[in-house]
């Protein structure tokens, strides 16, 4: 189940056993009557997968398997009628409440050292919530896969990414490679070193596979024997420092089965990790094992202090203000890009360093390209300092141009076509894509994306849902600020009702929703932005202990005693929190543009941060560099199109997915 919860969650993608008869118009009414139970839950199929679903032999109990997969607030706030039940109440009596509530949780444990499991909640008239709110947000599409291509598909889509995977990414993965054959996993080209890690471990320490086997697969996955040092670093931490006999073979192997240039050169990159290889060669018993003489000649001059690191001799030659540099930087564009401030620090002009890198683009990241051009947009002037806001802007416009050469050369299916970008529910403005500093917690809809808030919405609802066998206390919090400048706080330590933004009430034990509305029409005249946070206050050091915290963010547009306080048709977005931290800023809602974003940024400050709206390299700007360099003319109506850009997963033929495509990156 929590395999099939993360396909739905991360990759928008259901498993279902392909049926191959023809299906009887009985089997497509059906199928069309569990995708409307489906648009009830927010999601849709494509009229292609309602005939696929037509023919399944999953289609009995294929809306209940979806429902089991989704999330759901399972528990009443402390004021079941909320907000209307929180705004008519004074502070005295919410305050004294409160009171009661940790008198019965934590005052009874620390007075009587008693483990409570659940507290006392006010008696408050509960109304039958009958009502569901009015639809405010379009069904996402999800798309079907054959059960015998629920591990191959998910598995090539993420590591194809060249890119760090999330930790339910990684999940994934890791359930994957338990169920694929030999042959599917060595198809498979892993493009992100941290991403090798993972795989490289999981065929290493395999029981089911042979030396030879294992030798063929993990020379397949790393390109170069620094992949293998990274990998088998990671390796020897997992295994308690201590390799077997038969594992030291493979890797000493493994290592001589590339050419002896490509291991000298990769022996000592820079001090640092030449330092680490000497650790790592002693805990192989390299000299007893090694069976070629240059390799063995290799690492006693690594180990005699007569290797030479690349950096060491590269930065001789900067420090020399040799033009030798550039060309031994050549060698290595990715290093050259990472130390772009430094050459030009060294004087090293922009016009040469151009002159050098440019011609190179095609050989470094797209990723690295897209977070350097959004730092020295946002974050870089104040990076570098205002004495030096020249090089900042000629960074930010080198970046830019690095990024446009390098997407040109990837060979999408948008090259030299008419485009149209249908994105409604997005502001493209406001988004920007997250790479190196996305959330953990993942989501097909990724950090950074910013989603229109509906004209007709009144409220945003933050909530969240948690449960466990102990008594755990998750907290959520409102810090706001305010169009004069000012700030204010809603949660269980500041205020619990502005006027704009209200708390339903802090519970302090298990199997409990807490919700904060922010109220949009109020807010119009005096918000700026509100940020979302979520705190794990105690019960557990991190998120990810609990047996289940779920929490999310989702459009309202009626508020009464008897409508239904959640409904996952008109959420944003949601997750189960299984991160490694104990305090997150979630999101933030940008009230004057009419947008909210998950930013899932873990540990980062107080209640009171900014949030990270703006600055960057918008999405918009990235798809103008995107279609020009891929010759790509925008037009404005899809009739007129070639193709049509969507965000999520398309819902026809002619339809493009912007997300499944990880932006074209690749």
């Amino acid at each position: 189940m929590v395999f099939e919860q993360l396909l739905l969650s991360e990759l928008r993608l259901i498993p279902v056993a392909m049926g191959s008869k023809t299906p009887a118009e009985q089997d497509l009414i059906k199928a069309m009557t569990a995708n409307e139970e489906l648009v009830a839950l927010g999601l849709t199929l494509s009229p292609a997968d309602i005939v696929r679903l037509a023919g399944s032999d999953s289609l009995d109990g294929f809306v209940a398997g979806v429902r089991d997969s989704l999330g759901d607030v399972k528990a009443k706030p402390m004021y079941p009628d909320f907000p209307s039940q929180v705004m008519e109440m004074s502070e005295a009596v919410f305050r004294f409440h409160q009171m009661v509530h940790y008198l019965s949780t934590y005052g009874i444990e620390d007075v009587t050292g008693a483990k409570v499991i659940r507290g006392w909640l006010p008696d408050m008239t509960e109304t039958e919530k009958s009502k569901p709110d009015d639809t405010l947000l379009k069904a996402k599409t999800v798309a079907l896969i054959s059960e015998e291509d629920k591990y191959i598909v998910p598995y090539k889509r993420i590591l194809s990414k060249t890119e760090r995977m999330t930790d339910k990414e990684r999940v994934i993965v890791r359930s994957c490679i338990e169920g694929l054959t030999p042959e599917q996993l060595s198809s498979v080209t892993v493009t992100f070193k941290q991403n090798l890690l993972d795989v490289f471990n999981s065929v290493f320490t395999s029981e089911k596979l042979g030396r030879d086997t294992k030798l063929q697969y993990l020379r397949s996955f790393c390109q170069h024997t620094g992949d293998v040092w990274k990998c088998m670093d990671y390796a020897l931490t997992r295994a308690g420092f201590h390799f077997k006999t038969s594992q030291k073979r493979l890797l000493v192997q493994l290592l001589e089965s590339y050419p002896i240039h490509d291991f000298r050169a990769n022996l000592i990159l820079s001090n640092k990790k030449g330092e680490r290889t000497r650790l790592m060669l002693k805990f192989l018993d390299y000299n007893e094992y090694s069976r070629k003489k240059d390799f063995a000649e290799a690492v006693a001059a690594l180990r005699d202090g007569r290797c030479r690191s690349w950096e060491s001799r590269v930065k001789a030659l900067v420090g020399q203000a040799s033009p030798e540099a550039l060309d031994m930087y050549a060698e290595r564009p990715g290093m050259m890009l990472r130390h772009l401030t430094y050459l030009m620090r060294n004087g090293y002009s922009a016009d040469k360093l151009g002159d050098k890198l440019l011609p190179l683009a095609d050989k470094l990241k797209t990723q690295t390209l897209v977070r350097l051009a959004s730092f020295f947009s946002r974050d870089g002037i104040e990076a570098l300092g205002q004495e030096r806001f020249e090089e900042s802007v000629i960074l930010a416009r080198f970046s830019r141009s690095l990024l446009e050469r390098r997407l040109a050369a990837n060979d999408t299916p948008l090259k030299g076509k008419k485009i149209f970008a249908d994105m409604p529910e997005f502001n493209l403005d406001a988004s920007e894509i997250r790479v190196t500093d996305k959330s953990s917690e993942g989501g097909y809809i990724r950090s950074g994306l910013a989603y229109k808030i509906p004209e007709n919405a009144t409220a945003i609802r933050f909530f969240v849902y948690w449960n466990d066998k102990q008594r755990v206390d998750v907290d959520l919090h409102a810090a706001i600020c305010k169009t004069d400048g000012t700030r204010q706080g809603v949660g269980w330590n500041s205020n619990f009702n502005t006027g704009t933004v209200v708390t339903s009430g802090d519970i302090t034990h298990s199997d409990a929703a807490e919700y904060i509305d922010i109220d949009l029409v109020k807010g119009k005249s005096e918000i700026s932005t509100v940020t979302l946070n979520i705190d794990l206050f105690s019960g557990y050091p991190t998120f990810g202990e609990i047996d289940e915290c779920f929490v999310g963010a989702m459009a309202v547009a009626k508020t009464g005693a008897d409508v239904k306080l959640y409904d996952p048709k008109n959420c944003f977005f949601t997750h189960y929190l299984t991160g490694k931290c104990k305090f997150m800023h979630y999101g933030f809602v940008d009230v004057q543009r009419g947008v909210i974003v998950f930013t899932g940024l873990e540990g980062r400050g107080g209640y009171h941060s900014e949030s990270e709206a703006g600055g960057g390299l918008s999405l918009r700007e990235y798809l103008g560099i995107l279609f020009r360099a891929q010759g790509v003319s925008a037009v404005s109506t899809p009739e007129e199109a070639d193709l049509t850009l969507v965000m999520g997963k398309p819902s026809k033929d002619s339809e493009i997915s912007l997300i499944d495509h990880n932006f074209f990156m690749e």
